[in-house]
Formats: structure tokens, sequence, C-alpha cells
């Protein structure tokens, strides 16, 4: 091995996050009392400088997107990494810390499943991903089949109204969220189709091509269709909904031309896509029966916060309620319940999205669709559900979140589960949202709160917003800050009070 001098042991506080270069390469030092672990100083989902990521529990989080890793091999514990780290050799010899910038390890599989096997997994987007992902971070050696009805699946969708609208991504490069050889290993297969039933007894699928598929263990991973309400001259021409690369290369065209877009729905999909296209000199209307956007996640004060920020960047607002549209093939204005109108020649419908389950006969449906599974994602003996489609057990509550972390962690969670785990998910839900360049983060699940506190400077854009009911943190808000979240992240997986959650945003932003 040949160490080379990184820093000296002094230098580095302990649980301190220290970018160091060796010989073109960058490492992330992190010291645990007598002991430094060196690891590669970016994250392996979208690049992340780690250096700038929270140390919690013994766990290293990525500023960015808050995956998570162990520090004591770096090995992944959630996404959206889909691998963990590459570790670098360290020993410390009279009070410097050496490092072999050539000398990675690599993690070591383990060896699960039996040959004779059939894990069958319905969807690659960011459940499915994440369960193929596991299934061969964990070594298991019986046969894989997936199925999607998308050729391109396996994308990150999230770039579709962050990145690719505002110009800073070309469609051609959304990145995927699986390696080049994710489909071509021996004892994987992926069918592009559809699933037209399930029959749950005999363990097999019919797809639409009359081909029957068996499984010994299936995951549910269809995700999310828009919705398009049922209104009059909703068939018209030049209206969009949004969901894969085609769609958003149609709309793309559409708003270049026309240099205009009417937005109904002031979701975060409608919202982002609101930011992001401002940039490329849109006109942009947003229609919306309330007029204040995420005012049921983040309540009353941060959406008023939102919809001024969107305003003073030339997004136009106007409350009332979509009753049709009106032209000739194409559309030309979009009619309001108050008897008004709006002209338009593009319109993209942010109205939410329905689970993908129409072709689920053999299982239960909730009312909104959704398959209901216990706390291991199980839908029923052998099969499991998750992402956009799953209903599972939250602070004892049946909850359904359309988030796209949660749909990697939970597939995760199955993979494991469907390999003789007994995993249960209990993670607390995070995402993130993009407006006119500044990322704002959202931690939690709170239905109600009783108590919100400021911490920091809404108008300067830093910020930790703490939602309390009883005094116990129940949700977060923040932009700006992301080391806290991290933090923040890791230590709401145990009850903290509002008390608890305070001081640690002041002694993390101290230190």
């Amino acid at each position: 091995m040949a160490f080379k001098k990184a820093i000296k042991l002094s230098e580095l506080g302990n649980n301190q996050l220290k970018q160091v270069e060796i010989d073109d390469t960058k490492i992330v030092l992190v010291r645990q009392d007598d002991s430094v672990h060196a690891y590669q100083a970016n994250c392996p989902h979208a690049g992340a400088p780690l250096a700038e990521g929270a140390v919690c529990e013994g766990k290293l989080v990525c500023p960015w997107h808050k995956a998570v890793f162990d520090l004591n091999d770096g090995s992944l514990e959630q996404p959206p990494a889909l691998e963990g780290l590459k570790q670098y050799a360290v020993k410390i010899s009279g009070g410097v810390v050496m490092v072999d910038p050539d000398g990675v390890s690599q993690h070591t599989h383990l060896q699960a499943g039996d040959d004779s096997d059939q894990i069958v997994i319905l969807g690659s987007g960011a459940a499915g991903s994440a369960a193929l992902s596991t299934l061969e971070e964990s070594g298991y050696h019986g046969r894989i089949v997936v199925i999607d009805q998308e050729k391109n699946a396996a994308y990150d969708r999230t770039a579709l109204t962050k990145f690719v609208p505002d110009g800073s991504m070309d469609v051609s490069d959304v990145p995927s969220l699986l390696d080049d050889g994710a489909f071509s290993k021996k004892n994987v297969q992926r069918i592009v189709s559809t699933v037209t039933s399930i029959d749950r007894k005999k363990k097999k699928l019919l797809l639409a091509n009359q081909q029957h598929v068996s499984f010994k263990k299936l995951l549910i991973a269809t995700g999310g269709s828009p919705k398009r309400p049922e209104l009059p001259g909703g068939a018209l021409s030049g209206i969009h909904v949004l969901r894969n690369l085609q769609q958003e290369k149609t709309l793309l065209c559409a708003v270049d031309e026309l240099k205009q877009l009417v937005i109904i729905g002031n979701s975060f999909i409608g919202m982002e896509m609101a930011a992001a296209l401002r940039k490329r000199d849109i006109a942009i209307k947003v229609i919306a029966p309330h007029p204040l956007p995420f005012e049921t996640q983040f309540g009353e004060k941060i959406a008023q916060y939102f919809r001024a920020l969107h305003e003073h960047n030339g997004v136009e607002f106007i409350d009332g309620e979509v009753v049709g549209f009106s032209g000739d093939r194409r559309v030309e204005a979009v009619k309001l319940k108050d008897g008004s109108s709006v002209k338009t020649d593009v319109v993209l419908l942010a109205t939410g999205v329905e689970p993908v389950t129409s072709f689920v006969h053999d299982l239960p449906l909730n009312d909104d669709g959704s398959l209901q599974v216990d706390e291991y994602l199980r839908a029923a003996e052998d099969i499991y559900a998750v992402g956009d489609i799953a209903s599972f057990p939250l602070d004892g509550k049946s909850t359904r979140i359309e988030h796209w972390r949660v749909a990697q962690q939970q597939g995760r969670t199955a993979a494991k589960n469907m390999i003789g785990e007994h995993e249960a998910f209990d993670r607390v839900p995070f995402f993130w949202t993009q407006h006119f360049g500044t990322r704002f983060e959202h931690l939690g699940n709170p239905q109600r709160w009783d108590k919100i506190e400021i911490i920091g400077s809404l108008e300067d854009q830093d910020f930790v917003v703490l939602y309390g009911l009883k005094n116990h943190l129940v949700g977060v808000v923040a932009t700006g800050r992301e080391r806290t979240t991290g933090k923040l992240l890791l230590q709401m997986q145990h009850d903290l009070t509002l008390k608890q959650a305070h001081k640690l945003v002041d002694e993390t932003e101290e230190g």
C-alpha cells in the first residue's frame, strides 16, 4: 500500500467531515474518536459534496437528497443512492492521517435466495429500481424478472420538473437510475409489456400479449398515473399531462414555440414546472381553487411565502375552479366556474396522480385505488406493494405518500423482506422541491400541528421551520440548512421534543 499524507489528526475534529485531495483523488475524511475513515468525496447518487453532509449516530447523510451511509464501512443504508461508498485504506502515524488513494475496498455481496426462486418486479421506476439494486447488493442469485410498460424506464423522473424544463439538462441527459449492465446480468430478464391480471393462488401474471409469468415473490411497484379530470373539452389538443420523457418533450416543444402555459393545479409538480419554465421566458398562469400552494403540507404562513416567491418571479395566479375547456380541435381557453375564461393554447394538468392498479383484480383495493400493506410492505402472502400504489401504517394511520425517496426506501425494504429479512418500514418521510434555483426540504408527514417555530430568515432563503404537536416535533421545512436537516432526519426516527430540535438546530449551525 502506498500511504500518503492527508492531514494532521489534530486538524480533524471528532465527527467532522473534511475533504482532501491526494494525487487528483478527492477524498472525504471523518474522525470518530481515535479512528479515521476515508471515502469517496461525492455521493454516488448525484455527486453532492459529502463534506457538506451531516454525521449523526454513526452515519453520514448526503446534504442534497439525504442518502444515508454507515460510517464504519460506507455501506448504503438509505436511498436515493443505490450503492455504498468507495472506502480507502487509512492509517495514523506520528499524529498524521495517511491514506492510500489506490487502496479502494469493495463491499462483499452476501448470498441470498435459491437458484429456483423467481422474483418478479412490476415497474422499474424509483421503487422497482431500488428493489433490483438491493437484490443485487444482497447477492441474490435466483431469477429476477422486471416488467415495465415503458421501454426507457428506470430514469430519474424528478429531473422532469426541475432540471429539464429550466434548461439546465437536456431530455436526453436525464440520468438512469441503474448502471448500464443492470438488465444484462444472466439472472435478470426485462420484459416490456403490460400486466393485465394477477392470479395470487397460482402465482402467475398474465401479460397483454397473453404470456404468463410465474413468481415465487412479487413486488408491485407500478407507480402513479396523472389524473385527467373529466371535463368538457378535455380531449382537445394542447392539453398535457407530465409523467414520462415523451410527454416532457411534447410539452416543451409546445411552450417553446408558443411562449405560454396555463397550469391547472398548484401541486408540487405544477409549481416546480412554473418556476422552471420561467427561466425559459414562458408566460405562466396557475389556476387553482385554493389560492395558497402547499398550505396543506406547510401551513398558511409558508404557503403565503411560496405564492409570493412565485409572484415575484412573474408567475400569475388565478383563483378559481376549472369547469371545462373550449376550442376547435385545439384548446383555446380554460373556462372557470364564475363564467370567466382564460385564453391559452397550452395547458398542463397538474391535478395529481392515481395508483396504477387497474390490473389488480385478485387483491382488495382501497377507495383511492391503492393496495393496503402491513408494516413489512406485504399486500398478501408473497406479494409486496410499494411507492405511489401502497398505503402503509405510519404513526398508527394508513398513509399513502407520493414521494420519490419514500418509494425508493420502500423498494429497498421490500426487496430485503422478499429474501428473508424481517424489516419494518418506519422511515421518516423526506422530499425536496426546487423553485427558482433554490432547494427546499421537507421532513415528516404531519397531518396537524399546534405550533410553528421559524428559525432564520424567509426573505434570505436561509431558515428552518419546526412543526410541533403537543411539544413534539412532527415536521420540518428548511432551505440553506442541509447539514441540520440531515441530523434532524435521523433524530426524528426517535421521539424528539421541540426544545431538543431547537437545540440541535442551534448546535449544528454554531458548529
